[in-house]
């Protein structure tokens, strides 16, 4: 490992620059709107990450290599190094600790007027506990009797404790989601962040609801096949924030209990699985500001969960259950898991493809025999459940749009980011919690290679501690390219994945006589799991949810309306349902063509009867000048002609309107936009503050109503 790393470093440090250039376009496809900041692209940053997720790899390798000259060390020339090497890596932990207390996030992590930030994600009570936690599980394994007493309580189980114990990792779930359930009466008292990012995912199935395709007609941002099951969801129980975000956070509490499932067949064991589910499951849903009553967390910011991660979670226990089962036939058996994995991938990109990553891995990892046959059945069984989950998705698209699906929507939003560099930050520093994360992905890798050689039994283990390893390094690309402080904490519900799996083989570890080689590994390993385990304290309490569902709305000078309830005034209605028809008439028409944007403009339109032609989630989705222009041939190809935005007029859209023949409306009519002359006629309305309307002076009699 000790070459391996220094090697790594090198191309790092060395061809970072040059690769980046190397995948970097020769210019910027994408030109950001004034309003969304100057660009700040990291095509060294990321390269230098792709290079990082290569590092395991070549460690994999180097280690399988090893047996064939490892022999010939001398073991007095080994053991110093194996302990130099574990103690410098004890020290880059301590050092990575240190690192948060010492960061400060100023300039590009806030926002205009934001004081500067610090992000202590462990304090040093969590930290004491967890280590006093390890030592105590160290000590306790040393003794023959304690581990067969532990032994007897957790693997000597009739079915009926197992049926137990696994309705309570179902009633803990249960406990712990009820603090992401919001409803229409109670969110205008939820936290701001959980409100702002509420408005984008709900309206993400209204796009459904109203009318719109994803991978056709709409680009969503955060999953693009959720939206058709949650949509068909709420037309049979009802179109309202409580239904929405119910639903949710039942596909979350799913997804988690999928890797309770995944735990327990590492485990053989409900109890076990049970004691690495408590912390997983709370390390999860970890709190990211305001009380453990009225809370922003991971699991209310639901483009996480469940959007993100629930599918590749699933993938997770298929996986698992398809290494345990060890068909005969792999290719056929692996036909289905590998149709999930594409269905995951077709749903969100991101976390997608690092959950086909991880399978793959899983599968090769675990194999009894490394042999090209199974290479080749495997590579085979990939092709089929691609071509399988896209022919499923052709099937949807075409029955909802007639059309097939336009696979460059599903990475829009990334290419933005990447290539466009919009809203990008760079990593802080190398020492950090995020190198923490990153090496434990790494010991998950090499432990699954070791074990792998050795051919140790638990070939499940094996498989999953390189699946969570692997599929840690590709969804933490969502981190490196964003990497705002509150963001990395949506990347701990992988990690604790990846730690519970470790924790495994570091108790066996430490049940061992031969264990003074690997004891500082399985201490750090142990102490990594204590501060999971030092979650379960932000455990909301169940009385204290359903208080918190039952207040009634309170208005406040920031919050004078329920902010995402379209406003039932017959004025309002009337300003953003009707189309231009003429230069100074507006008719309403059921079903006409509108752009709304406003975050929940889709949501507003499914209630006053109207279609948002709109293929984006509000004017905060926009970003780009391209987008903007699709827009505008959208609305003239629906036969429509009035665009809805919010108010102040310091967007440099209305600009990009002006040029392309929109006029702005005002109380003396339709006026060309000048800006800081032109007073445009606005409205209230929630949550945007004031709306305004912008008509196409050049189909002012729109085909829509005619």
């Amino acid at each position: 490992m000790v070459p391996c790393a220094v090697v790594a470093v090198a191309a790092i440090v060395v061809l970072g620059p040059p690769l980046g250039r190397l995948l970097s376009p020769a210019h910027n496809p994408y030109t950001l709107l004034a309003d969304a900041g100057p660009p700040h692209p990291e095509p060294t940053e990321h390269a230098r990450y792709l290079i990082a997720i290569c590092a395991p790899l070549l460690g994999a390798l180097a280690t399988a290599a090893a047996p064939r000259w490892l022999a010939r060390a001398p073991a007095r020339a080994v053991t110093p190094i194996v302990l130099a090497a574990q103690a410098g890596l004890g020290a880059i932990v301590v050092a990575s600790i240190v690192a948060q207390y010492r960061d400060v996030f100023t300039g590009i992590y806030l926002m205009p007027g934001e004081p500067p930030l610090t992000m202590r994600y462990f304090t040093p009570a969590t930290l004491t506990v967890a280590a006093l936690l390890a030592l105590a599980t160290a000590g306790a394994l040393r003794s023959a009797s304690l581990r067969r007493r532990a032994a007897a309580l957790l693997f000597d189980e009739p079915r009926r404790r197992a049926l137990l114990l696994g309705a309570l990792a179902v009633l803990a779930t249960a406990i712990w989601m009820l603090h992401a359930v919001h409803s229409d009466l109670e969110i205008g008292n939820a936290p701001d962040d959980v409100r702002y990012h509420l408005g984008f995912t709900i309206d993400e199935t209204f796009a459904v609801l109203n009318g719109r395709t994803p991978l056709v007609s709409f680009t969503a941002q955060y999953a693009s096949l959720w939206p058709f099951a949650i949509a068909l969801t709420m037309l049979a129980l009802g179109k309202t924030v409580l239904v929405f975000t119910t639903v949710l956070c039942t596909i979350t509490g799913l997804a988690l209990l999928a890797i309770f499932g995944v735990l327990r067949r590492v485990t053989r064991s409900a109890a076990a699985a049970l004691l690495l589910y408590l912390p997983f499951l709370a390390t999860s849903l970890y709190l990211i500001a305001e009380t453990l009553q009225n809370r922003s967390s991971v699991g209310s910011y639901y483009a996480s969960f469940p959007l993100r991660y629930a599918l590749p979670f699933a993938v997770a226990w298929a996986t698992a259950r398809r290494i345990d089962r060890d068909d005969g036939d792999r290719a056929r058996a692996l036909w289905p898991l590998f149709t999930l994995a594409g269905i995951a991938l077709l749903n969100n990109a991101d976390f997608g493809l690092a959950a086909l990553g991880a399978t793959i891995a899983a599968l090769l990892w675990s194999a009894r025999r490394l042999e090209p046959r199974l290479a080749l059945r495997i590579g085979g069984a990939v092709a089929a459940g691609l071509a399988t989950a896209l022919a499923l998705v052709c099937v949807l698209t075409l029955a909802c749009a007639g059309d097939l699906p336009q696979l460059g929507r599903l990475v829009d939003y990334a290419r933005t980011y990447t290539i466009g560099g919009f809203a990008l930050m760079p990593i802080p520093g190398v020492l950090g919690v995020h190198l923490i994360i990153y090496l434990t992905y790494v010991a998950a890798i090499l432990v699954a290679t070791v074990r792998a050689l050795r051919g140790a039994r638990n070939r499940v283990l094996t498989g999953m501690l390189a699946w969570a390893g692997v599929f840690g390094l590709g969804a933490g690309f969502y981190w490196v390219g964003r990497s705002h402080p509150f963001a990395l904490k949506q990347e701990f519900s992988a990690w604790a994945l990846a730690l519970a799996l470790l924790t495994v083989v570091a108790v066996r570890e430490l049940s061992t006589r031969r264990v003074r080689r690997t004891a500082l590994g399985a201490l750090l390993v142990l102490a990594g799991f204590g501060v999971t385990v030092c979650s379960l304290a932000q455990t909301p309490t169940p009385w204290g949810q359903i208080e918190r569902l039952n207040a009634p709305f309170t208005a406040s000078a920031a919050i004078g309306t329920n902010p995402l309830a379209p406003p039932r005034d017959p004025r309002v209605r009337r300003f953003i349902a009707s189309l231009a028809d003429g230069p100074n008439r507006f008719v309403y028409k059921r079903g006409a063509p509108v752009a709304l944007l406003l975050t929940t403009g889709h949501r507003d339109a499914d209630a006053y009867g109207v279609v948002d032609v709109s293929p984006y989630t509000g004017v905060w989705s926009l970003q780009t000048v391209q987008r903007v222009e699709a827009i505008v041939r959208v609305l003239r190809a629906a036969g429509g002609n009035t665009i809805i935005l919010p108010d102040p007029l310091d967007q440099s859209i209305l600009p990009l309107l002006t040029r392309d023949g929109f006029a702005l409306l005002t109380a003396h009519g339709l006026r060309a936009y000048v800006a800081g002359r032109t007073r445009p006629l606005a409205l209230p309305y929630p949550w945007e503050g004031k709306v305004i309307k912008m008509v196409d002076t050049r189909n002012l009699y729109p085909r829509a109503l005619r």
